[in-house]
């Protein structure tokens, strides 16, 4: 009994009914999901425009009015509202239709119709990227009446889209897990129902395979004409069997001819007693061992196609090299001497010549094809072969200056055993063995009359791509890694850094060693330099800083490309923001210390008592305390408003710093050398990775970390949307967060990994690990972008001015 193939499962009535229920089912999903869709959207824009309403409220609040109009000081609390939604960018102003913008971005879009109103009025609106915005107003009293304040706030629409996302899947998934239920019921219904067939289906089955009798099982009235029609099929598929056999019969016919009337030549030649006519049948005998060879060749051949037809060997192949190597064999037979041959392929380039074929049956094709023009053309014949594009499919013509086939008999011209001429020593199989192959690859076959007046045979193969598509596959393998180009291509990235060249040096040249096709360029900045920079649309390859805040302003504005890394999910959540800037070093904050004028006991416990201790070491600390100089130190800036995050102890330390004659510094180095040389005592908030490598390379410094917090900033890195070579750009980025690039920026720099290297032991990290519960990491994000508001950040600065250098 055979088993029966799963295409014969397939259109199963069984399963025809099913798929009519699952189709009737999805219709319905489709309406819903169409409803589910539009309440998601609606549901994630109240939850969001909740956001955008709070931190517009948060903003009003703190607008007063003042003698040159209203104020505001920006909250940290409305950045924080909006952080609620960690991936999306921010934009906002706070502005008077009488007195203009008071801070924020001046030209975002506001529909012409829409007024002014206490209420909160939400739209959607484009500004480079899709963003939704809230405006609201309120009245509030000045000096020249009553006016009008409003707060505009947009965020980018990804965190809205992922939530509604999430509940359309959510609702989808219970929805069809219903639908699956209701379908096993109805496919228990149907497979009730049509029980009565599989008793049918095993009796056919028990049958022996000669056995054609029509069926005479009774079967239900609704499936009758089924009956009818798989008696029919039993009769026509007798009727093919018969004629199956009678094919069969007459192949045996033809060699059984074949080979008899070559063994009654050679009787003939072995009888005969006359030279002369022994030589003549022996040539005879000899052209008919040719015949038989051919139509045993032939008869194979035709097997052997229709056998890898059957099999599915098909697969994409390049058709040009397969004719250029076929038309070269064929030209090695000693019939070709008087032959000329051509073969054109100009119209179709290389990757344009891809089709889904079985190459063995295109050879065996083709040589027939070729055979046959030899055999029936003059000798002095010309064969053209031509491979061109015809209506989107690959043509191969083969052309020749015989007498071609009269059109009356082209139709019959592929049938088995059928010879147009009978004066040569054809088999009649030659055409039949291609309309195989052409069968097989649902090619067409046409024939026609040549340019020379011989026969055309033209083979249109369907093509696996067109033009467009072969380029695009192309670039897609490329990407994917899939093809690998013949040689690597020599690349320059350049990095635009806010870290000393010394701490990256090893890092880039490790990278440059596992990667000898890619050279950067290190350029070195100041924080608030290289951000400038950026701003007057400078295009690098890769930009590094360690002021978080400013980094996280170049991300918002949309300069940054989004890179999908899975290296990045090792890292900490608070060091990445929306898939565009990542974090690769942890660097707390510290107080470095002359170990000459102090010892580690002698130091404040926590920030609160630092200020007594400066105040109460007046005399000894007078002018030899050092800090960031916050107006050009951009890392200065973000620890000291962070510093200001945390409570009033902030203000209360840089008042009593101002009184005590404090210095500013540049950069980490200066302090370092400084205290290092006694000219100041100590230095507070320096960059704890630089100072650990200092200190241990100099005993005059130490490091002392304080109890109640320590802040923590990850030097942080993304690549602009203009870079010139994005690809080399994000391998670096990828190696900097990486376990091999993290195991050599703990190893061979200055700077402290943000993943942890557990084998390496040194000063630096069991101080690291000494402090673990003290560090306080500050979060990339919106919140950053609080104290870079232009008002908030004059503000801010005026007063550091105020209390810092008033002493001087």
């Amino acid at each position: 009994m055979l088993p029966m193939t799963s295409k014969t499962r397939s259109y199963s009535l069984q399963r025809r009914l099913l798929s009519l229920m699952a189709l009737g089912f999805m219709a319905l999903l489709l309406i819903i999901s169409l409803l589910l869709w539009n309440y998601a959207r609606g549901a994630a824009n109240r939850t969001y425009d909740l956001l955008l309403a709070g931190a517009a409220l948060a903003i009003l609040e703190r607008v007063s009015p003042g003698p040159n109009g209203p104020s505001i000081d920006l909250p940290s609390s409305a950045m924080e509202i909006l952080a609620l939604a960690p991936d999306d960018r921010v934009v906002y102003r706070v502005f008077s239709p009488d007195t203009g913008v008071i801070t924020g971005t001046t030209d975002l879009p506001v529909p012409s119709d829409m007024a002014l109103q206490a209420t909160p009025v939400f739209f959607d609106a484009p500004y480079g990227d899709p963003f939704r915005f809230v405006l609201q107003g309120r009245q509030m009293n000045s000096p020249d009446g009553r006016l009008w304040v409003a707060v505009q706030i947009g965020q980018t629409l990804e965190a809205r889209h992922a939530q509604q996302l999430s509940l359309f899947l959510n609702g989808m998934t219970g929805l069809a897990g219903i639908s699956l239920i209701g379908l096993g019921f109805v496919w228990l219904a149907i497979r009730r129902a049509l029980s009565p067939l599989r008793q049918i289906e095993a009796d056919l089955s028990a049958r022996s395979p000669g056995d054609l009798t029509p069926v005479e099982e009774a079967s239900p009235s609704e499936i009758s004409g089924l009956f009818d029609a798989i008696n029919g099929f039993i009769v026509r598929l007798d009727r093919n069997l018969k004629l199956t056999e009678g094919f069969i019969a007459d192949v045996a016919h033809q060699i059984r001819t074949s080979l008899s009337a070559l063994q009654g030549h050679l009787s003939l030649a072995v009888d005969s007693k006359d030279p002369k006519k022994m030589h003549a049948r022996l040539v005879r005998a000899e052209l008919q061992a040719e015949r038989t060879v051919r139509l045993t060749n032939q008869l194979l051949a035709n097997a052997m196609v229709i056998h890898r037809s059957d099999r599915a060997t098909l697969k994409p192949i390049a058709l040009k090299p397969v004719v250029r190597d076929t038309v070269a064999e064929m030209l090695r037979d000693s019939r070709m001497r008087k032959i000329i041959v051509t073969f054109d392929a100009d119209q179709v380039a290389d990757g344009e010549d891809i089709v889904i074929a079985d190459a063995l049956s295109i050879r065996e094709a083709l040589r027939n094809l070729i055979d046959n023009a030899i055999r029936h053309g003059p000798p002095d014949n010309t064969i053209d072969i031509t491979l061109g594009i015809e209506d989107d499919a690959l043509a191969l013509k083969v052309e020749d200056a015989g007498p071609g086939i009269p059109e009356a008999d082209r139709a019959r011209a592929t049938e088995r055993f059928t010879s147009m001429r009978q004066d040569t020593a054809g088999s009649g199989l030659g055409r039949a063995i291609v309309q195989a192959v052409v069968d097989g690859h649902h090619a067409k076959l046409r024939l026609g009359t040549a340019r020379k007046g011989g026969l055309s045979v033209m083979i249109a193969f369907p093509r696996a791509i067109g033009r467009a598509a072969t380029s695009l596959f192309i670039i897609i393998a490329l990407a994917l890694g899939l093809v690998v180009p013949d040689g690597a291509v020599a690349q320059t990235i350049t990095i635009f850094s806010a870290t000393d060249t010394p701490a990256m040096a090893p890092v880039i040249a490790e990278f440059e060693a596992r990667n000898p096709s890619v050279t950067i360029v290190y350029e070195e900045y100041q924080t608030v330099a290289l951000h400038e920079a950026m701003l007057a649309g400078a295009a690098p390859d890769v930009v590094i800083s360690s002021a978080m805040n400013l980094q996280v302003d170049l991300v918002n504005r949309g300069i940054a490309r989004r890179l999908d890394m899975p290296e990045a999910e090792a890292l900490p959540e608070w060091s990445t923001w929306r898939s565009e800037l990542f974090g690769f070093t942890f660097e707390p904050a510290v107080i470095i210390y002359n170990s000459e004028l102090f010892t580690p006991e002698y130091l404040p416990k926590e920030h609160r008592e630092l200020a007594n201790f400066i105040r109460d070491n007046a005399i000894t600390l007078e002018g030899r305390i050092g800090i960031y100089d916050l107006r050009g130190s951009g890392i200065g800036y973000l620890f000291a408003t962070q510093d200001a995050e945390q409570g009033m102890q902030s203000q209360r330390i840089t008042e009593i710093l101002g009184q005590s004659g404090v210095r500013t510094f540049c950069c980490t180095s200066d302090m370092v050398a400084a205290t290092a040389s006694g000219e100041i005592s100590l230095a507070i908030n320096v960059i704890g990775s630089y100072a650990m490598s200092l200190a241990a390379q100099d005993p005059r410094v130490g490091v002392h970390f304080l109890s109640d917090y320590n802040l923590v900033m990850a030097r942080s890195a993304f690549i602009p949307k203009i870079a010139p070579n994005p690809a080399a750009a994000e391998l670096f980025v990828r190696f900097l967060i990486s376990e091999d690039g993290q195991h050599v920026v703990a190893t061979q720099s200055q700077l402290i990994p943000i993943l942890e290297v557990a084998e390496i032991e040194s000063w630096a990290f069991s101080q690291l690990r000494a402090q673990k519960g003290s560090f306080l990491p500050i979060r990339l994000g919106p919140g950053l972008l609080t104290y870079l508001d232009n008002l908030k950040k004059s503000n801010f600065l005026e007063g550091w001015d105020a209390s810092v250098r008033r002493s001087r």
